[in-house]
């Protein structure tokens, strides 16, 4: 929530023309001598050119009682004005140019309030932006105030300058117009045309950093999708590693069960050669004994004859023995 104290609901009001004529009749707002009712709208009034100009660059006063202030194309002048202020602790000024000034090219350069207590005379600054001269004379119109009354007045007192409060230049503005550097309107020209060239000459700079950029825009992301191919060979290496370390324990299994295998065949060749020095002394034996048996079947076999030829010598005998009795 905001303080209520802070914001109280009064605000500055606006005076009219009444509220303004019965403030000037009691010697504030515009002091009577200068002020010309004619110039009174109904809540503004129309601020003069007063008798002094000056020409910036040169510093010499001009008096525009008899002659008006010519302006050239580029130049710049400074004003006081014809009416002289008288504003209450509790009444502000508000300044605003006048339309007229801006249709020629002539801009105002002032502030655009004037503080409550301010006494003496205006100063202006006006600058010609147009191509063509201008002449500043004394009662032209120069600009419009809209007076304001506060809700209560003020405690800072503004300080009064004595050269405004007589209506004459202050010695420090005179100063400065005098080492003010004014450009005659045809370099101002060309400086604009200088700078519309720099301007030509950049946007042209920057579309070739545009052409420039796009292969450079095209060369990153071509980087980019090579890292991105990169990371994923390194992934791939990654896991080509970690398989070929998966295939070296492999090939250190197979080799140590080939070296196995090895010590196998090479005891089972020697368990073969031992049987097969035991197969040939079997073999050599039972070639022994099939000769030694060879041998015994002979020998049977000259005893069955010899008995079957002793029998047979026998057997007639034995017959008539037997059946001869």
């Amino acid at each position: 929530m905001n303080d209520p104290s802070l914001f109280s609901g009064e605000a500055s009001v606006v005076l009219t023309d009444d509220k303004i004529r019965s403030l000037i009749n009691a010697g504030y707002i515009i002091a009577k001598a200068t002020f010309d009712a004619s110039l009174l709208e109904t809540c503004s009034y129309d601020i003069r050119v007063g008798s002094l100009g000056v020409i910036g660059g040169s510093g010499q006063e001009r008096d525009l009682t008899s002659e008006g202030l010519n302006l050239e194309p580029g130049g710049y002048a400074g004003l006081v004005s014809w009416e002289k202020l008288k504003l209450p602790l509790d009444v502000f000024a508000r300044l605003g140019a006048k339309r007229s000034y801006s249709y020629d090219g002539i801009i105002l350069l002032t502030g655009s309030l004037v503080d409550p207590g301010y006494e003496g005379h205006l100063l202006f600054g006006v600058y010609n932006a147009s191509q063509k001269r201008y002449v500043l004379r004394r009662g032209g119109k120069i600009c419009s105030v809209v007076f304001e009354q506060l809700p209560h007045e003020v405690e800072q007192k503004v300080q009064i300058n004595p050269d405004l409060l007589q209506g004459r230049f202050p010695d420090d503005f005179i100063n400065k117009m005098a080492n003010m550097e004014v450009l005659p309107w045809m370099q101002i020209s060309d400086r604009v045309k200088q700078i519309e060239q720099i301007t030509s000459d950049i946007l042209d700079l920057k579309q070739r950093y545009q052409d420039v950029l796009e292969p450079i825009r095209e060369l990153t992301q071509n980087v980019d999708r090579v890292s991105q191919d990169v990371d994923k060979l390194s992934e791939r290496t990654s896991e080509l590693r970690d398989a070929t370390g998966a295939n070296a324990e492999q090939l250190r299994q197979v080799t140590a069960n080939l070296a196995t295998i090895t010590t196998q065949i090479a005891t089972s060749s020697r368990t073969a050669e031992h049987a097969e020095r035991v197969a040939e002394e079997a073999s050599g034996k039972l070639t022994d004994l099939s000769v030694k048996f060879g041998r015994f079947s002979f020998a049977i076999y000259v005893v069955w004859a010899v008995l079957l030829i002793a029998l047979g010598a026998l057997l007639p005998r034995i017959i008539d023995a037997v059946f001869g009795q």
